[in-house]
C-alpha cells in the first residue's frame, strides 16, 4: 500500500510547486511611459522647443525569497505592451499636434491653463477681444473633446475600456509635468499657479 501512494504524493507535491499564477493588471507605468511620449510629441513645435523630461525608470517589486515560498504556486507578472498606433490614436494625436500651435499663445498669455485633470480651462479673457474669446473658447472644447476621445482610444485599445478615468489620471500628470515655464497649472485645491 505505501508503494502505491508514493506516486501519488510526488505527483501533487510536483503540481503544486508548479503551480503559476498569473496577474493581469493595470499597467499604470506602462501608460505613463507612453502619456509622456506622446504629451511630448503632440508639444514638439511648442515655444522655445524645451526638451521634455524623461520619466525616471521604476523598479518593479518582485516577491521577496523565503523558504517557504518554495511550496507556493509561483507568481508570474504578465507585463503588457501598450499599442497607442491605432489609426484612430494616430488621427486623434495629429488632430492635437496640429491644434496645438494655436493653443501656444493663449497657454503663454494665461488666458488657458492646464486643469488639475489634464483638461485645459479657459482662466480668463484679461486682453482678448471677442473673436479671441470665442477661438479660445472653440480651441480650448475642441482639445478636450480629442484628449478625452484619446484617452478612451488608448483604453480600449488595450483592452480595459472601463478604466478610461484612470488613463485620464496618468495623463493629467503628464501634460501638468511637461507644461512650459510661465503656464498656468491648478494645484489639486483648484487655485493656479504659474510654473
Amino acid at each position: 500500500m505505501k508503494g502505491s501512494l508514493r506516486p501519488l504524493f510526488w505527483s501533487c507535491l510536483l503540481m503544486m510547486v508548479s503551480c503559476v499564477t498569473i496577474n493581469i493588471y493595470f499597467p499604470a507605468e506602462e501608460i505613463r511611459g507612453a502619456a509622456d511620449r506622446i504629451v511630448d510629441e503632440v508639444w514638439s513645435e511648442r515655444p522655445a522647443n524645451e526638451p521634455s523630461k524623461p520619466a525616471a525608470p521604476t523598479e518593479q517589486k518582485q516577491p521577496g525569497s523565503s523558504y517557504l515560498r518554495l511550496f507556493q504556486p509561483s507568481v508570474a507578472y504578465a507585463a503588457q505592451d501598450i499599442n497607442v498606433s491605432t489609426p484612430e490614436i494616430r488621427a486623434i494625436k495629429q488632430s492635437i499636434k496640429d491644434r496645438s500651435t494655436r493653443l501656444f499663445p493663449y497657454l503663454d498669455g494665461g488666458q488657458v491653463g492646464i486643469g488639475n485633470d489634464g483638461l485645459l480651462k479657459l482662466r480668463s479673457t484679461d486682453g482678448l477681444d471677442l473673436k479671441s474669446r470665442a477661438e479660445a473658447t472653440r480651441l480650448v472644447q475642441a482639445e478636450n473633446d480629442d484628449r478625452k476621445r484619446l484617452y478612451q482610444e488608448i483604453a480600449r485599445a488595450n483592452g480595459f475600456p472601463e478604466k478610461a478615468q484612470e488613463v485620464q489620471d496618468i495623463f493629467a500628470d503628464s501634460w501638468r509635468a511637461q507644461a512650459s515655464p510661465g503656464w498656468y497649472v491648478e494645484a489639486a485645491d483648484g487655485s493656479w499657479k504659474r510654473k
